[in-house]
């Protein structure tokens, strides 16, 4: 039995790089997001922070996945 990590699906090139181009968007977005929450004077929001750096982990973790 193969193992399922290893499961390749057939995408197009275009799709493929469609998808690295939504994901980089993304994590410039919540770069800013994370930026912004950093700057501002108001008390620290120390949960929204952390989702936003999981987001973006998790999010240039898939990009490395991604054939180039």
């Amino acid at each position: 039995m193969s193992d399922p990590r290893t499961v390749h699906v057939n995408v197009s090139e275009s799709e493929t790089r469609k998808m690295r181009r939504q994901l980089e968007s993304e994590i410039q977005w919540l770069q800013r997001q994370m930026d912004e929450l950093q700057g501002a004077s108001a008390e620290l929001d120390v949960s929204l922070l952390q989702t936003y750096k999981e987001m973006i982990y998790c999010r240039r973790a898939l990009l490395g996945r991604m054939p180039r």
